[in-house]
């Protein structure tokens, strides 16, 4: 029987039960608890069985190994000592590795996986690919190779990075790969440009990102083959996989079960002409269709621990590496976001961990010297907010001294000598976020607060999110990520700016207001609104966007991320309502104030405006 068909549902079920067997092994430093030993020997002999069905011996044998030592503590003829967790975790590791080899192996050459073959081999690595991609957009004139660097931090966030950061100033027509994902650990990223590219902006540009071992550009070869060939021969596409309640399934099946029924109803009212009972039909079907839309959408949402649930081993050896000591604890696992969000989550979460310990967390002694208990605490929380899904990556340790941070910064020269430190969170986060800031004064092997903060930053606006910091000095630091429930389908406003329709997401909108029921001032040369006390900056969205149709306006959206508030005055409220966000190539000069397009019901197409940009 061909195996190799259930490769990707393997990978799935194996990283599943890899995570149950450290979060069980973890457990067993603060006791072995029966439970904890029974979740551990179960999760690996899963794996033994899963791996011995596909013909994986070496991965079966390493799971035999950890599951005999786990059999010794559960049966009482060992102890969990912290030696013998260290050795289990270390098996965890390199069962882990062997699982990734073998997957890696099958993906890449057809590989026999009859129980009786010697245990896989992985493929040797490639030839460095040729400066010109195999495919190429219609149009391409030049073709840019960014290399990331494979050690830096955030791979995937670089490589988009860079992409933006090309696209201010030269019209990108596609990319190789398109949305490099969490398996993108650096190496080459292709730009697909149009012939009038600077070339000299384009490097400038791309480098700009940070970590980026070269840029190489070269025309694209006349023969290439038509779009959409394989890139490899023998390489099967990667398949994703998600697990859905099958009581989702089951009405999505009865959904479309009387979607079709009613199909037929409409046929029959249609050629009989009952208007009126074609309507109530027609209110009938657009039920329906609701009903089916969230259904489908539940079907993507996952719960947030399954990428949280990876983290307390991270945050565990981070700890044991740089001699602290850690309580880490997870609160909101059960959240529901879509399963886009949480791989766009998950590169700035293992960042933001590792500055919390290395540069939040103080040392055992110097929390005793600050009348501190030894061990550290780190928070990992999540919680819906409106529209929006909020993780918070808290710890009580030593919080940013702002004075260093302004210090810094101006002998990097980011801050002129008589311009004044940051006094806020919003302030600092700014500085800490510039590309190259760093506070750290030498190189770990964990991480420096600051490094790669940009890139953070940058990932999370490019999903249409946002990064806020609250930090007090000497109690610790909050980071807060805000990001959408689901990027495909967001609840927006659609508002009317000189004649042209747009649409807003709610993830950042406080609130709306009518122009003329608030007091509009000018205080120090800018308008503000007068709103519950507060002075909010009044920005006028038909001036931002240079439109050449100006109209009246007689409503704003209050839009608030983190501290920064504004008030978007806008012609006209139009409605509030589901939308379907689609990626666009932004035309070259356009303004970067707009995240996507969606499609109003009478089919134009409207921009979705991101307010973090305005902001």
């Amino acid at each position: 029987m061909e195996l190799s068909r259930y490769l990707d549902l393997y990978l799935a079920e194996s990283q599943e039960h890899l995570r149950e067997l450290n979060r069980s092994l973890l457990e067993l430093e603060s006791g072995a608890s029966p439970e904890a030993v029974g979740r551990a020997f179960r999760a690996a002999h899963t794996i033994k069985g899963m791996s011995a069905t596909m013909g994986y011996r070496n991965v079966a044998e390493i799971a035999h190994g950890l599951e005999d030592r786990l059999a010794e503590i559960r049966d009482g003829r060992a102890s969990a000592t912290p030696a013998v967790v260290d050795a289990l975790l270390a098996d965890a590791d390199a069962l882990e590795q062997a699982v990734s080899t073998v997957v890696t192996a099958e993906s890449s050459s057809d590989i026999e996986t009859a129980p009786e073959a010697p245990a896989p081999v992985p493929a040797a690595a490639p030839a460095p690919a040729p400066a010109a991609p195999m495919t190429a957009p219609p149009g391409t004139g030049l073709v840019v190779v960014v290399t990331v660097r494979r050690d830096c931090a955030l791979p995937a966030a670089r490589a988009l990075l860079a992409r933006r950061n090309v696209e201010a100033v030269a019209q990108v027509l596609g990319a190789d790969p398109e949305q490099p994902g969490e398996d993108f650990r650096g190496g080459e990223v292709r730009l697909f440009l149009t012939a009038d590219a600077d070339r000299a902006a384009v490097e400038e540009a791309a480098r700009r990102a940070g970590d980026i071992e070269s840029v190489v550009m070269a025309s694209p070869r006349t023969e290439e083959p038509a779009r959409g060939a394989a890139a490899a021969p023998g390489v099967a596409p990667r398949t994703r996989h998600v697990r859905v309640d099958l009581r989702r399934l089951d009405e999505l099946a009865d959904g479309i079960g009387e979607l079709a029924v009613l199909r037929i109803r409409l046929n029959e009212l249609l050629n009989a002409g009952d208007q009126a009972n074609l309507r109530e039909q027609l209110e009938r079907a657009g039920m329906l269709i609701e009903a089916l839309r969230e259904v489908t959408l539940a079907m993507r949402m996952v719960p947030v621990g399954d990428i949280f649930d990876r983290f307390p081993r991270l945050v565990r050896d981070a700890a044991r590496a740089l001699g602290k000591e850690v309580e880490f604890r997870i609160e909101g696992r059960d959240i529901q976001v879509d399963r886009s969000v949480i791989d766009a989550m998950a590169d700035p979460l293992v960042h933001l961990l590792r500055n919390a310990v290395d540069h939040g967390i103080e040392s055992p002694r110097a929390r005793k010297t600050a009348g501190k208990p030894p061990r550290g605490r780190i928070a990992l929380r999540a919680f819906r907010e409106r529209a929006s899904v909020r993780i918070l990556v808290e710890d009580d340790g030593s919080g940013i001294d702002a004075a260093q941070i302004a210090a810094r910064a101006r002998r990097l020269g980011l801050l002129r000598g008589d311009e004044p430190g940051p006094t806020s969170g919003d302030a600092l986060l700014k500085l800490l976020a510039k590309p190259g800031f760093s506070t750290a004064k030498e190189v770990t092997e964990v991480s420096g607060r600051g490094v790669g903060l940009d890139v953070v930053a940058a990932s999370l606006r490019a999903v249409g999110g946002s990064l806020e910091l609250r930090t007090e000095q000497g109690a610790g630091s909050t980071f807060a990520l805000r990001l959408p429930i689901s990027l495909a389908v967001a609840t927006a406003l659609r508002l009317r700016v000189g004649g042209e329709q747009y649409a807003v997401p709610m993830t950042h909108v406080r609130e709306a207001i009518e122009l003329q029921d608030v007091e509009i001032a000018r205080v120090r040369g800018r308008e503000v609104v007068r709103l519950r006390g507060e002075a909010i900056p009044l920005l006028r969205l038909s001036e931002l966007l240079a439109l050449p149709e100006r109209g009246q306006e007689t409503a704003a959206v209050v839009a608030e991320i983190g501290e920064r508030r504004a008030a978007l005055a806008v012609d006209e409220l139009v409605a509030r309502e589901q939308i379907v966000v689609k990626p666009f190539d932004a035309a070259v000069g356009m303004l970067p104030f707009f995240s996507g397009v969606t499609l109003l019901a009478d089919g134009r197409p409207a921009l979705v405006l991101d307010p973090m940009t305005v902001l």
